[in-house]
């Protein structure tokens, strides 16, 4: 079992975007995939509320109890969405990963606010071995502001890399998820569905290599 969380301290990061549509991509590679609501704003549960499909299950925990929680349960791959502010139930979402995805618009504020996580992940790795990576979303292709914050972003290269893959800004992501769908059904072949698909082998790879 695999445990991946979208996570930071600054909200509006697509992290329920990027969540959502994972769960769904890795549903569609047949994994038995678990997607954890650990933010009061019930995000996720929304989304579970107007999908017809029954191929994922979502759970609201929103209790800094995640890390002593997921050990008992039963799947391939768990993702956690939680929300973009200091918390208890973030640390624990932290603590409680295989893998930490930190989602960062192309932005100065944001790319400050990442800062802030950075911080937060240093602390959970004095107990514990957390894989963090920072991945770049919302961005406009072929602007400046995505390079600048990219070299932004350097300074953090060795503590929390960088992700390869990218979630562009596309009007598709926020038309599917009041549906209840993901990209890679709405529009099996576009951009974003290859995004996605991406972004869930990157992951899958890195995965893989932490349990060597």
């Amino acid at each position: 079992m695999y445990v991946v969380t979208l996570g930071g301290t600054k909200g509006g990061s697509s992290k329920s975007t990027i969540a959502t549509n994972l769960a769904v991509c890795a549903a569609k590679h047949k994994e038995k995939v678990l997607l954890i609501d650990a933010d009061v704003q019930g995000t996720a549960m929304a989304f579970r509320g107007v999908r017809e499909s029954n191929d994922i299950p979502v759970m609201s925990i929103t209790t800094p109890t995640l890390h002593e929680d997921i050990p008992s349960l039963s799947f391939d791959l768990i993702i956690i969405d939680v929300g973009g502010r200091d918390s208890k139930v973030l640390r624990s979402a932290i603590a409680a990963a295989d893998l930490v995805l930190v989602p960062v618009l192309p932005s100065v504020y944001d790319v400050w606010a990442c800062g802030d996580t950075i911080e937060l992940i240093r602390e959970v790795r004095t107990y514990k071995k957390v894989d963090c990576r920072i991945i770049l979303s919302q961005v406009e292709a072929g602007t400046i502001m995505a390079k600048e914050a990219l070299d932004s972003l350097e300074e953090y290269k060795d503590e929390v890399p960088m992700m390869k893959s990218k979630i562009y800004d596309r009007a598709i992501y926020k038309k599917v998820v009041m549906r209840g769908l993901g990209v890679i059904e709405a529009e099996p072949k576009g951009k974003a569905a290859e995004e996605v698909e991406a972004l869930y082998k990157e992951i899958k790879s890195i995965l893989k290599k932490g349990k060597k």
